[in-house]
């Protein structure tokens, strides 16, 4: 009943989500974009309004950089092109401004708990401190210290500072992560490292290229952070421009361990807040896009549009900083000197509400919310995640379990998984203990009594008699092959055993129990969280593909290097070679559902052993068909392998060269059609 009522939400929410625009009423009609939400299959899929802007406030300053909430409860611009720190009241009044002819184009600025101004000065190359008052406490330039590289520049652009008054600062350029100085102006160490990322075509030209020619090679190393945030426990938060979207937003703990491993985000992150309190991280990036996220990374909303010229309410042209004051985002644009303000909207209210409580470890607090968020959405995974995380924290696991799979997390499904399990096993393994043993006394008995009277006598005649029909005949000696491989190929190759049609049938059983598999692993261990998102054709193609390549290019390798092997020999040794995986996928796969991530070796282990004794028979079967050594063998593997990455390589660019005739001779004929 609760599985029914789930997938009839899940419907509905299609629904209502075609009708969003209706369902927002006139918050839709002031939002000049659209939202999304992350949901099933690590896609992005439309939702309600999560903010809608509600003001601009143009201010009298010249490319501000950088926005900051300062713990007085008032707002702190750099005003870059003015050379100053400016503080506005609740009416967006500037009513002080600091650093004035000390600062020259401050773009990074933080202040902490005691109102001292911590800033970095893009044009100086310095960072300065400032008292409340705005008087110079202290200012220094690049550390003098060796660890900092004798060739390193230091070029501040963006700060935060920590409780024990540690400084962060982002030094544009620093490969090595984020600069650590003290207040002092002394050089700590490196934070927060990026990883270089290696290319095919990088490792190719270290393998082959001169010492000398990878010189003039561009070097490849890490990207260079371009924003640094900082919350309440001292943890750092960094945005990198120009990386891969999933890898540009990290959150290290205090040792310099990177949490975030894969988020889905943007390769043009300009800022980020973090909000412990409401347990949100809030990015923008430069196409005046806006991305929540809780703390541990799952995205809540995407929103925004970029200006082009449009000069719409709540689009941005050039954002350079961002920050949450409750309900409310401030965005600052540096391109029109203006602060963008968005008010969440009661659906994200709500979302919010259940994250924070979520994120305080209270889940059976944030499931009504989350529940709530659900009749709005059903596509919203992380209300499925923090449902299931209610019931398993309540003990209901088989609940949990089901809400595990919607929100596609196998490590709480495992865990869930486990805790039922161990309920069954408690209440049911002694019966069924009890059971196996009386069904072993029973076998044992029946056998020594069958042994005595021939019971089974005439059965054994009869299926004797049925080994006369080929097929039948090919089929028993299946199981004599992967006994005696060797001997087995030899009956093969002198036609005393196997028939193509027989070869063909096993094939379409490995095919079968590739696909079929694919339906009946567990969904732990499944490559897809639903099988709704198997694309039988494709898996079809990936299951023959591989088998046509494989006989076409061991064949063709063959009778070039002196096989013995006939194309026939080839296409059944191949067949019965496969025996391993067509006998034991199935049952891999339906063990699967009895094992937890605890247990994973085991699942490894067979499927492991299951392709290792496929690749045996194949390496028995080369050499016995083709009357080949040991070396020869080897040999003839490894060119039919390049064979066959030849024949993939030719194939796609044969289909390239042949998309782009078309797509040429379609242009002339629709040339020639508004001609004619």
């Amino acid at each position: 009943m609760k599985r029914s009522l789930l997938l009839l939400t899940l419907i509905l929410s299609l629904l209502l989500l075609s009708l969003a625009g209706m369902l927002s009423g006139a918050a839709s009609a002031l939002s000049p974009y659209t939202t999304w939400t992350m949901g099933p299959g690590g896609r992005l899929f439309l939702t309600q309004d999560a903010y809608i802007p509600i003001d601009e406030i143009d201010l009298p300053l010249s490319g501000p950089d950088e926005l900051f909430f300062a713990p007085d409860g008032f707002l702190y611009v750099a005003d870059t092109g003015n050379g100053r720190i400016v503080k506005l009241d609740q009416d967006f009044e500037i009513v002080a401004e600091f650093g004035r002819g000390v600062l020259e184009a401050p773009t990074g600025l933080f202040i902490d708990e005691d109102g001292v101004f911590y800033i970095a000065d893009a044009r100086k190359n310095t960072i300065v401190i400032l008292d409340g008052e705005g008087g110079l406490i202290n200012e220094f330039g690049r550390p003098s210290e060796p660890l900092f590289g004798r060739r390193r520049e230091f070029l501040p652009r963006k700060i935060v500072v920590d409780a024990r008054k540690n400084l962060y600062i982002v030094s544009e350029g620093s490969v090595d992560g984020l600069v650590m100085m003290n207040t002092n102006g002394n050089f700590i160490g490196y934070f927060g490292a990026n990883m270089a990322e290696m290319s095919f075509r990088m490792i190719l030209q270290r393998m082959f290229l001169t010492r000398e020619q990878l010189e003039q090679l561009v070097r490849n190393e890490a990207a260079s952070p371009s924003n640094v945030a900082i919350d309440e426990r001292s943890l750092i938060y960094t945005v990198t421009a120009g990386t891969a979207r999933n890898r540009s937003i990290r959150k290290f703990t205090i040792v310099g361990q990177n949490l975030f491993d894969d988020v889905y985000g943007s390769s043009t992150f300009r800022d980020l807040h973090v909000s412990s309190a409401d347990g949100l991280l809030t990015a923008v990036d430069a196409n005046g896009r806006i991305y929540e996220y809780d703390l541990n990374g799952s995205l809540l909303f995407v929103f925004g549009a970029p200006d082009r010229g449009e000069q719409r309410l709540g689009m941005l042209a050039n954002p350079s900083a961002i920050e949450r004051i409750g309900d409310k985002l401030y965005v600052l644009d540096k391109d029109k000197s203006a602060i963008v303000i968005y008010r969440a909207t009661d659906f994200a209210s709500r979302v919010h509400e259940g994250v924070r409580l979520y994120m305080e470890g209270l889940y059976e607090e944030a499931q009504p919310y989350f529940e709530e968020v659900l009749t709005y959405n059903g596509l919203f995974i992380l209300a499925y995640q923090a449902i299931a995380d209610a019931h398993f924290k309540r003990g209901a696991y088989a609940q949990a379990l089901e809400y595990y799979r919607y929100a596609e997390d196998r490590n709480g499904y495992s865990e869930a998984f486990w805790e039922l399990r161990n309920i069954v096993l408690q209440r049911h393994l002694g019966n069924g203990l009890v059971a196996l043993f009386g069904l072993w006394v029973a076998g044992s008995v029946f056998t020594r009594l069958e042994r005595n009277r021939g019971w089974l006598e005439p059965l054994r005649h009869r299926l004797h008699a049925l080994r006369r029909v080929r097929l039948i005949d090919d089929f028993v000696f299946l199981f004599r092959f992967i006994r005696h491989p060797a001997d087995s190929f030899y009956y093969i190759k002198v036609n005393e055993r196997g028939s193509l049609f027989f070869a063909f049938l096993l094939y379409g059983w490995v095919v079968f129990a590739r696909i079929a598999s694919l339906y009946l692993t567990g969904f732990i261990f499944s490559p897809y969280a639903s099988p709704t998102q198997i694309r039988v054709l494709t898996e079809f193609i990936y299951a023959v593909l591989p088998i046509a390549l494989w006989n076409a290019a061991n064949y063709l390798v063959s009778t070039i290097s002196d096989g013995e092997g006939r194309l026939r020999d080839v296409i059944i040794g191949t067949a019965y070679s496969l025996f391993p995986y067509a006998l034991f996928a199935l049952p891999i796969a339906l063990l699967s559902n009895l094992l937890t991530l605890n247990e994973i070796f085991i699942y490894t282990f067979s499927t492991q052993l299951m392709w290792f004794w496929v690749g045996v028979m194949l390496f028995i079967m080369v050499k016995e068909v083709h009357n080949y050594s040991v070396s020869e063998t080897i040999k003839n593997i490894l060119t039919t392998l390049f064979t066959m990455a030849m024949f993939l390589l030719t194939g796609y660019i044969l289909y390239v060269l042949f998309n782009q005739l078309y797509e040429f001779v379609h242009a002339i004929v629709q040339e020639v059609g508004l001609r004619v």
